[in-house]
């Protein structure tokens, strides 16, 4: 059989191997002789925990264990994909994977271009990033305090009419293993907590969201000051009952590093992504060396960022990640990609090839994703010459038309700037516009550049990611 799974916790727990290596070389060697260009087989298993709150009582508690395999063959210049997770049915599924494959690359249009892979390096190895506190030894008592120390402060008001608070967790182990001879393993955890606080003032509701965490173990989570995260989000939800509607039109526009990082990540990000771009969905097509921004716009998909949610050192095709420069002084350098655009384009594989779990084929997806920062001291200094504008904090999600370049973001709470001070708090504004636009319009960003609240990236499958940068000024943008 290809794995124990009855044995499967032990092994988890130490690292070991749970894909039978000669019976899925066996299998690999079969699907070879039978015409395939191309076959992986990558096993990904999952110990995870979540819990949650709600106004400060256990709702929930959940541990959770799930192994999936992927076997892909690529034959006749198209993909046939198989996944389970009866593992141990794998290998009698090689002939008719690849009998799909063939089928598909027989009804290609004559329009439409074969799957050809580009050329990576072949690797045997073993990458296990270890956590500080590894979060399996975290025990439900502690998950529940820890939400609870940010409950007990979130609900301390009278207009507080509810909370929640939750939590996950996951080890995440993979293996994969190729016709190439390609034969890696690799492990990480991640680790999350997040809530929402709800208020009400007579006729008026609002809720404030908040997320920490990120790559590694319960360290990730301890290294937050909890009572005080709740005692923030208690603040901003009695802020946003008293603030006032914002005005609409355009003007300047500053935002907090967890916008700037949610405007980046949709905005730029995904028009980066080349199966988008392969696919004639990007405005970037066409645009690599040409300048799409202002000259101080750096930004930078790094999934070797170390903390950041969308950490991994190894993609899922077995590539090695490594920082991917998007954009270097307003140029557009890199589109991010996996071994199929790679080679489309003629462009070096950067390890951006990712699946939602054991059971996904990968696709092109994002990391960490910054803009780097520039040479502003700090808030102050970035609005002391602006006469009139916002100043944004946070998102509460959008829409990003990726083939147009156009988007629309709604911003968490706000507060007017007027003649180089903020002044008052202010509500309900969103940030409209087209992508390229605002890039050039991009004149000031601080020093400080960093991740901001972790996030998820949804494109057919959900992975977590990582997403900020510096506070960033935009000279003009459509408000309301």
């Amino acid at each position: 059989m290809v794995v124990d799974v009855t044995r499967l916790d032990d092994t988890l727990r130490d690292c070991g191997r749970l894909l039978d290596h000669n019976k899925i070389s066996t299998a690999l060697d079969l699907a070879t002789s039978l015409g395939a260009e191309y076959a992986d087989v990558r096993l990904v298993s999952e110990i995870t925990n979540s819990a949650s709150l709600k106004d400060g009582k256990l709702e929930r508690a959940i541990p959770g264990q799930q192994v999936g395999v992927t076997l892909r063959i690529l034959a006749d210049g198209a993909w046939g994909v198989h996944s389970t997770s009866d593992i141990n049915s794998l290998s009698a599924q090689i002939e008719s994977t690849l009998k799909l494959a063939k089928a598909v690359g027989a009804r290609r249009s004559s329009k439409d271009l074969p799957v050809e892979l580009a050329e990576v390096p072949i690797i045997q190895d073993e990458i296990h990033w270890k956590s500080q506190k590894d979060v399996r030894n975290t025990d439900l008592e502690t998950r529940i305090e820890m939400m609870t120390a940010i409950d007990i402060e979130a609900r301390d008001h009278e207009k507080v009419i509810s909370t929640s608070t939750g939590w996950s967790d996951e080890h995440i182990h993979t293996e994969l293993l190729s016709t190439e001879g390609m034969d890696r393993t690799w492990s990480f955890q991640r680790s999350l907590i997040n809530g929402m606080v709800t208020a009400r003032e007579d006729s008026e509701v609002v809720s404030y969201r908040f997320r920490h965490g990120g790559e590694g173990g319960l360290e990730q989570i301890e290294s937050a000051d909890l009572g005080q995260m709740g005692r923030d989000a208690r603040t901003s939800v009695l802020r946003l009952l008293g603030a006032e509607r914002a005005p609409s039109g355009k003007m300047t526009l500053v935002s907090d590093r967890d916008l700037t990082g949610v405007y980046i990540h949709e905005a730029l990000g995904h028009p980066c992504e080349a199966d988008l771009v392969q696919a004639g969905d990007s405005c970037l097509e066409g645009k690599l060396g040409q300048k799409i921004g202002s000259d101080i716009c750096t930004v930078v998909d790094d999934p070797q960022m170390r903390g950041g949610y969308g950490c991994y050192p190894i993609d899922d095709e077995g590539v090695d990640t490594r920082p991917k420069r998007l954009i270097v002084n307003g140029v557009l350098t890199e589109y991010l990609n996996h071994r199929e655009t790679a080679h489309r384009f003629g462009i070096e594989p950067n390890g951006g090839a990712r699946a939602q779990d054991g059971l996904h084929h990968p696709l092109v997806r994002m990391s960490n994703t910054v803009i780097m920062g520039g040479s502003f001291r700090d808030l102050d200094e970035l609005i002391e010459d602006v006469e009139f504008g916002i100043y944004a904090c946070g998102s509460r999600g959008g829409q990003v038309d990726t083939g147009r370049g156009s988007f629309q973001f709604a911003a968490q709470e706000a507060w007017m700037i007027e003649h180089g001070s903020l002044t008052r708090p202010v509500k309900d504004v969103s940030i409209s516009g087209m992508t390229l636009e605002i890039l050039k319009n991009v004149d000031g960003l601080t020093k400080d550049s960093k991740l901001a609240a972790p996030g998820f990236c949804g494109k057919g499958q959900t992975v977590p990611v990582g997403d900020g940068g510096p506070l960033m000024r935009i000279s003009e943008a459509l408000v309301g």
